[in-house]
């Protein structure tokens, strides 16, 4: 395996979106598939029993479930927690369509604006994409401007993670894993009423779905999959489809070193040498110069 120097961060750039009736939809929406609209200042979590007493809380919630009712403690939340991913944060509010925070969304919608501005044809694609938030907002900003002519890619097992490598993967991920099935994200798409004709969702694992897919040209590849071998699957067969002038956008490059370890060798090997530039704390995107 190939051991390159870390390549060095770009921050991205941080100027203010402009206000508009669009603008403001799009910032609802950003709040909405975060949680961070129905976040109330002390948000409500179920405590999940750990452990020597945990038969203690087990046996408590099953005697009163018969009511309705559970133990839950009370934690308290500000509109900082939804800034960053979810995962550091054990504060916001559950249920929500998406464990990304708020800065992811607004480079995606930094992205999508720029790849219409400069007329970079293709459409937009997530693989790895959980209960659909990310690419439920991704339809969004294509509404919010009026674009009818690009496909949003919504693709997932739908059933979480595949089959573990122990010899590729060091975390301890298992098989099914974040798994959100496919009636579960549409029903979500169906909640914003952004479930029509201009999202395709494509249902596999992606060694299987992804060589036959029928994308032609792609101006947005965002990658979210925590695998080793899922990263590699996705950009193998996807990469090449991404325009010139296209972003290509990683989600846990720097949190999880296997997911950083297929993009550095796919990089490698495919002679990938644009910068690579810092998003938040865990997401970095590179725009394709050739």
């Amino acid at each position: 395996m190939d051991t390159q120097a870390a390549p060095a961060f770009v921050s991205v750039p941080t100027q203010p979106l402009p206000r508009s009736p669009s603008e403001a939809y799009l910032d609802l929406m950003k709040k909405a598939v975060t949680g961070a609209l129905a976040a109330t200042g002390m948000e409500r979590h179920t405590i999940r029993p750990h452990g020597p007493k945990s038969w203690l809380l087990y046996r408590f919630n099953r005697a009163v479930a018969r009511f309705g009712l559970e133990a839950v403690q009370l934690t308290p939340s500000c509109a900082e927690d939804y800034l960053e991913s979810a995962h550091e944060f054990g504060n916001r509010v559950e249920g929500a369509e998406t464990m990304l925070g708020i800065r992811q969304l607004d480079h995606m919608q930094r992205c999508i604006a720029d790849v219409l501005a400069g007329n970079v044809p293709g459409d937009l694609i997530e693989a790895g994409v959980w209960r659909g938030g990310m690419t439920i907002f991704m339809r969004a900003v294509l509404k919010a401007y009026e674009i009818a002519d690009r496909k949003v890619w919504v693709a997932d097992s739908f059933a979480g993670l595949p089959g573990i490598d122990r010899r590729r993967e060091t975390f301890a991920w298992r098989k099914g894993d974040m798994a959100a099935s496919l009636q579960t994200v549409k029903s979500n798409f169906d909640r914003y009423s952004l479930l029509d004709e201009q999202v395709v969702f494509l249902k596999g694992y992606f060694s299987e779905t992804l060589p036959a897919a029928p994308i032609q040209r792609l101006s947005i590849l965002r990658v979210d999959v925590d695998l080793y071998q899922s990263t590699m699957d996705a950009l193998r067969n996807l990469y090449s489809a991404l325009s010139t002038g296209g972003y290509a956008i990683f989600d846990d490059y720097q949190n999880l070193p296997d997911c950083r370890q297929a993009i550095d060798d796919f990089r490698h090997e495919h002679g990938v040498t644009e910068e690579i530039c810092r998003i938040d704390e865990r997401a970095v995107y590179w725009r394709k110069q050739a």
